[in-house]
């Protein structure tokens, strides 16, 4: 499972690799981001009110599985399991941005949802070193998610 979790953090991440047998660049961009759940409808809820994300039709067609719009182009993937042994560490987690960290911060307080900073500390805010501010939440199921305010650097 660790595997697995290193691999989707590796595709997280849109990348350029440059082949030294092949003039041309190949370019990747993310797809999607799944993770399994005990509740589906408990999942479905939570990433809802606390994201806003809009059901898209699911090309599995299948019950136990939802499709979310997650960004432009990207989705998230739900997907119910019988039974989840998750040990997750907060290094591997879905990084998410926001143009008003601020703002969804108080979102976050509405909905009593607590967050914290990247040491552990309750209700604070890391500043990493390239001045982009984060705070870390987790889903129902113990998925680790970070949303920072580093939308700026793409402007």
């Amino acid at each position: 499972m660790r595997n697995f979790y290193a691999f989707i953090l590796l595709i997280s991440f849109t990348y350029n690799y440059s082949a030294q047998a092949q003039q041309d660049t190949m370019q990747f961009s993310v797809d999607h981001y799944a993770i399994n759940v005990t509740d589906l409808q408990r999942s479905v809820s939570y990433y809802q009110s606390v994201f806003g994300i809009k059901e898209i039709y699911d090309g599995t067609e299948k019950a136990h599985i939802k499709w979310f719009r997650l960004g432009d182009r990207q989705e998230l993937h739900i997907i119910s399991v019988d039974k989840l042994n998750l040990q997750i560490p907060k290094g591997v987690h879905l990084a998410l941005t926001t143009a008003d960290l601020s703002l969804f911060i108080k979102h976050l307080k509405t909905l009593k949802i607590t967050y914290f900073d990247w040491p552990g500390k309750e209700g604070a805010v890391s500043v990493r070193p390239d001045k982009v501010k984060q705070i870390y939440i987790q889903d129902p199921d113990g998925y680790w998610i970070e949303i920072n305010d580093g939308e700026k650097r793409f402007k």
